[in-house]
C-alpha cells in the first residue's frame, strides 16, 4: 500500500505543474475551509465573525502543511517554513473580515455567499505569498 502512494506521489509531481498543483491542493483546502466556515456560521447564529477565527484556527495548519509538501514540495527548516507561512494567512484573516463586513453592511450581501467570493478572489495573493515568501526556494 505504501508503494502505491509513493507512486502516486512521484507521478502527481512530475506530471501535475505546480500551479496546477496549487488549483487543486488550494481548492481542496478552500472547499473544507468554506464548508467548515458555513457550519461554524450557522452554529453561532450567523456570527460571521467568529465563525471565521475559528474556522481559520481549525484549518490553517492543514492549509500550510498540504501546500507545504503538495504544492511546493518545500525542503526546507519546518519550523522556519511554518513561521512564514502563518503571517500569510493572519494576512488574509485581516483582508477577509472588512470583506466580510463589507459586504454585509453596505451590500447586504450574506457572509455565506461572499466568502467564496474572497476565497476565490484571494486565491492569487496566497499563492504569490506562499509561493515566494513562505515557501521560497533558497539559493
Amino acid at each position: 500500500m505504501l508503494n502505491l502512494y509513493f507512486s502516486i506521489e512521484s507521478l502527481w509531481f512530475k506530471v501535475v505543474p505546480e500551479k496546477m498543483r496549487f488549483v487543486l491542493v488550494g481548492g481542496f483546502n478552500s472547499v473544507l475551509s468554506y464548508f467548515v466556515f458555513l457550519g461554524l456560521y450557522f452554529l453561532l447564529n450567523e456570527h460571521y465573525g467568529a465563525a471565521m477565527v475559528l474556522q481559520y484556527v481549525i484549518t490553517v495548519n492543514w492549509s500550510i502543511i498540504t501546500m507545504r509538501y503538495y504544492v511546493f514540495r518545500a525542503k526546507g527548516n519546518i519550523g522556519k517554513e511554518y513561521a512564514k507561512a502563518v503571517p500569510v494567512y493572519i494576512f488574509m484573516i485581516l483582508a477577509n473580515y472588512p470583506w466580510l463586513y463589507f459586504f454585509d453592511k453596505v451590500l447586504g450581501v450574506s457572509a455565506p455567499i461572499s466568502q467564496p467570493i474572497f476565497i476565490v478572489t484571494s486565491a492569487l495573493a496566497t499563492y504569490l505569498l506562499l509561493k515566494y515568501f513562505s515557501f521560497r526556494k533558497e539559493r
